[in-house]
């Protein structure tokens, strides 16, 4: 009995032994390569799924158009530190990585790092010189990247990190894929000279060697530990950067060669059996893409185990399909190896969610309209607030003039609904662009705003209550539906810009408090004023609707103010004050409860709060005044920001007598708290506060030539 009970201990110890090896090499396959291809843009990738002579690799996998604004100008070592940090960062002169034994200035680089630094380098070793200027740099910002926070983590979780390549042009050395897999010490391991090779015909002579590349990577696969690659590919770079130079004819067979050997190295790779994810990263699109506003770099993702599954790529931070941000990069590679993401990063690892159909065709697609209203987005709003400031304009004239025909005033009339019910058509029409050109877009634009006008002045009784109800109908069911138009809208928001990728706009945000607003012009019970503000504060702040600090806190002011100005008409300073400081906490409140489910980046900033980190509090709001300092300046919005404001004060001058109702001059009065509140609170406040008093002014002037037709 003794020998079978030990017989049993020595088997059991063995299947332990065997399951804990399992496990291990489960472990271990766990691989992570990235091509980071600088200067790689959409048009290559439509030519290579056109030209490609391996079709089904750009049939597989997922694939994504990413946004890489950085905290600085673009460039390829800003948009590169972004992606490294989890931040928008940014560059300094100079930076580069180095090997021992490399000169600057013909002096040794290691003597230069010791003589800054005081610390020595080892042979083997990839290190960075002017760590402490790029850290401190960064640190500057209010955005506050951290500098080799990935690979410091994936180091103390015991994942080897390696970089292989270099976009290195002539007596220029580029090598910014470091970046990613550097600690803190700005130190890693690699191959950066390797695994390019001379030949005379390429650009600069150099040309990426996907032999010498391969065995590497089998090297460090062979390892049995869990690795992260990254390969930068400079072929393209060293193209483009020559390109000025070279002939067009020559120019095009290189660039086609470039191409044909990064495919051939991707389908090698795909098919050498190492278990691995894949992703094709491109850190800046090149000049021409970047003069075409193409300014959305691919990202196309293989998963080796699952080589003929299709699928398309998003995150929470976007919330939008085929769109994921450069802030998404450092989670996702985190997320790969089980490694949690440190509480002050902001974005998300990627979703893959399987498809049925090519997602790059599809993708193709949707990008392909992102881009083009990116590209016309100037001259459709240029335009557009250039006509609403003009028919303010018009129909100031118009109410000026005492003993106007009533013809006038209906075409006044019809002006006024029709300017208040452009953002409808705006919000309603985008995807038309796909079939008509921008100039007929503005067109169309202009007639259906105008038939709109007429129709609703010449068949509704109360015009106003009519396009209130229905523009607000229209935005709260868009949003219930997952923003399908207002993602697309020249009022929504833009992933190109990068400023919010769901929710409510902020152009959008003002018009739909303003519209919330005038339901009470009929209905002031004091139930329905509780049932509608409750009801607006929770979708301007649900993180799953309107996701919009800014517009919640603005509802919450003007709600409490109109209450406050119906139920207690004397105004009373001291207690005003009280009362809103109330308001105020309250809406923070149910902002902080609405955050709860879906992540969202209100829900983040009260993350931050909540730790105790008022750095990031200031640094949020330092951002809130830049930018709207930087619209103030240089937006088209201004033109209506100070046109509709000027109206305003000069309605208020006139002691509010050109309105006789008391309920409609009240309404009024709070709009223009509205419109302030928004002004301080958002961070594109002028837009919103721009949009808000567009409505009031045009309400307002509907008003008094309603006023005056009774008179």
């Amino acid at each position: 009995m003794k020998a079978i009970k030990h017989i049993i201990i020595i088997y059991s110890i063995f299947l332990v032994m065997i399951s804990g090896k399992v496990v291990f090499a489960a472990e271990t396959e766990k691989n992570v390569t990235i091509i980071l291809v600088p200067d790689f843009s959409f048009q290559e990738v439509k030519w290579l799924k056109e030209n490609g002579r391996t079709k089904e690799l750009w049939t597989t996998g997922g694939m994504a158009a990413m946004n890489i604004r950085p905290d600085g100008p673009y460039s390829y070592l800003n948009n590169t530190v972004s992606l490294a940090t989890g931040a928008r960062g940014v560059g300094i002169l100079d930076w580069n990585a180095f090997w021992k034994g490399e000169k600057l200035d013909n002096v040794l680089v290691e003597e230069l790092y010791q003589q800054w630094t005081g610390k020595m380098v080892q042979k083997g070793v990839i290190f960075h010189p002017q760590l402490h200027k790029l850290v401190d740099k960064n640190s500057e910002t209010t955005y506050r990247a951290q500098v080799g926070i990935l690979g410091q983590t994936l180091k103390e979780h015991g994942v080897r990190r390696y970089v292989i390549g270099n976009s290195d042009a002539g007596n220029e050395k580029i090598r910014y894929a470091p970046l990613f897999v550097m600690d803190k010490e700005g130190l890693a391991e690699g191959f950066l000279v390797e695994a390019t090779k001379k030949n005379v015909g390429s650009p600069w002579g150099l040309i990426m060697d996907n032999e010498t590349i391969i065995k590497t990577l089998s090297t460090i696969h062979n390892s049995k530990e869990r690795t992260f690659t990254v390969i930068e590919w400079g072929d393209l770079h060293r193209l483009y950067k020559q390109k000025a130079a070279m002939t067009q004819d020559y120019l095009l067979k290189q660039y086609e060669a470039s191409l044909l050997n990064l495919e051939l190295f991707i389908n090698k790779l795909t098919t050498k059996g190492y278990p691995q994810d894949i992703m094709l990263l491109s850190p800046m699109v090149h000049q021409d893409a970047y003069q075409n506003k193409e300014l959305l770099a691919p990202l196309l993702y293989w998963q080796t185990t699952a080589l003929d599954q299709s699928f398309y790529l998003q995150s929470n931070t976007t919330r939008q399909q085929f769109v994921v941000s450069n802030l998404d990069i450092v989670p996702t590679i985190l997320d790969f190896y089980n490694i949690k993401t440190p509480g002050n990063l902001y974005g998300h690892p990627l979703q893959k969610n399987t498809t049925d159909y090519s997602s790059l065709d599809e993708g193709l697609k949707k990008i392909d309209i992102m881009f083009l209203i990116f590209k016309t987005r100037n001259f459709i709003l240029s335009s557009y607030i250039t006509l609403l400031v003009i028919l303010l304009i018009t129909t100031s004239i118009i109410i000026m003039i005492k003993d106007q025909k009533e013809a006038w005033q209906t075409i006044a009339k019809i002006l006024l609904i029709s300017g208040i019910s452009s953002p409808f058509w705006l919000l309603l029409t985008p995807y038309s662009l796909i079939y008509i050109q921008p100039y007929i877009y503005l067109l169309l634009l202009i007639i259906c705003s105008f038939l709109t006008g007429f129709l609703v002045v010449k068949f509704t009784s109360n015009p106003i209550a009519f396009i209130t109800v229905f523009l607000f109908g229209a935005i709260t069911l868009d949003l219930f539906f997952g923003n399908f138009f207002m993602q697309r809208s020249y009022l929504g928001y833009d992933p190109v810009i990068g400023a919010r990728y769901y929710g409510i706009g902020n152009e959008y945000a003002g018009v739909y408090l303003i519209f919330g607003l005038l339901l009470l012009e009929r209905y002031r019970s004091r139930f329905l004023l509780l049932v509608l503000s409750i009801g607006h504060l929770f979708v301007l702040s649900s993180t799953k609707l309107g996701a919009n600090a800014g517009a919640t806190l603005s509802a919450g002011i003007m709600f409490g103010y109109f209450a406050y100005r119906t139920y207690f008409p004397k105004v009373d300073w001291r207690k005003l004050i009280i009362v809103f400081c109330l308001i105020l906490f309250g809406t923070l409140a149910l902002l902080f409860l609405t955050q709860q489910g879906k992540v969202s980046h209100i829900g983040y900033a009260f993350g931050q709060l909540f730790e105790g980190n008022s750095q990031f509090i200031m640094d949020t709001i330092k951002r809130k005044l830049v930018m709207n300092w930087k619209i103030f300046r240089f937006s088209n919005w201004t033109q209506l920001f100070v046109t509709t404001y000027l109206l305003i004060a000069l309605y208020l001058w006139r002691k509010n007598g050109i309105v006789r109702c008391e309920v409609r001059r009240l309404l009024i009065q709070t709009g223009v708290v509205a419109s302030v509140a928004l002004l301080l609170l958002n961070d594109s406040g002028v837009v919103a506060a721009a949009t808000s008093m567009f409505i009031i002014v045009c309400t307002c002037y509907y008003w008094v030539l309603e006023d005056k037709k009774v008179g």
